[in-house]
């Protein structure tokens, strides 16, 4: 049965191999009916002052109920960027607003503003999971993170064995664990091999524990 298992990449920004069940990060505008693969949709904290975020915005909400649109994001915040935070929050609390209104998960860029974050999520009393993507913090956020019930995704940092990523993703539980290769080339088989190794768990169960993930948390089923 494993071997029938796809590896899950649940955030990239490349195309991908026929042994992957991913969710491609879609650019601004993206129309999903032209599509028929997953496909998150979101603004970018990156993004905000790049796009008219008011299209942006019209558009995540007319196609955020398609069948293939399996998550909004990514978005969220990041106090390394010029856009002054208030205007990243608001469109932020917009874009979850969405994501509960169609039932379907955030994918979660987060930079320094993790507090801030948590506060979002209590403030909204946020229903949907909440995935933060390419993990890269200590335990002590971590923990935070955990007891405030989000996801992770963890990506190219687990192929640094001094990562922050690769010291801690033993403790977070399994059920709330995902894996990504964001916009590298790297294979995501090469992240699961790295996760399973930190995890002391086989490659082939790692598998399918990430896939339950993705039909539970994705897809509902």
């Amino acid at each position: 049965m494993n071997n029938a298992i796809p590896y899950t990449n649940i955030h990239t920004h490349q195309a991908t191999a026929e042994d992957e069940l991913s969710i491609f990060n879609a650019p601004d505008h993206f129309d999903p009916c032209t599509s028929n693969i997953y496909v998150s949709i979101g603004i970018h904290p990156w993004n905000i002052e790049k796009v008219n975020s008011t299209e942006c915005l019209d558009s995540i909400q007319t196609n955020a109920s398609a069948k293939n649109v399996l998550a909004i994001g990514e978005c969220g915040l990041d106090k390394l960027i010029d856009t002054d935070l208030k205007i990243q929050e608001d469109l932020f609390k917009q874009q979850i607003h969405i994501a509960e209104s169609v039932k379907k998960p955030l994918i979660i860029h987060c930079v320094k503003a993790f507090d801030e974050l948590i506060r979002i999520k209590k403030e909204l009393n946020v229903s949907v999971p909440m995935i933060v993507h390419g993990y890269n913090n200590n335990e002590q956020i971590a923990v935070k993170l955990l007891e405030n019930k989000f996801y992770f995704s963890f990506g190219k940092a687990l192929l640094n064995e001094d990562s922050n990523a690769s010291k801690i993703i033993s403790i977070i539980p399994i059920g709330q664990l995902f894996l990504e290769t964001d916009d590298t080339d790297i294979p995501i088989k090469s992240i699961f091999e790295r996760a399973s190794r930190y995890l002391q768990i086989d490659e082939a169960a790692l598998k399918e524990k990430i896939y339950l993930n993705f039909k539970r948390i994705f897809t509902n089923e």
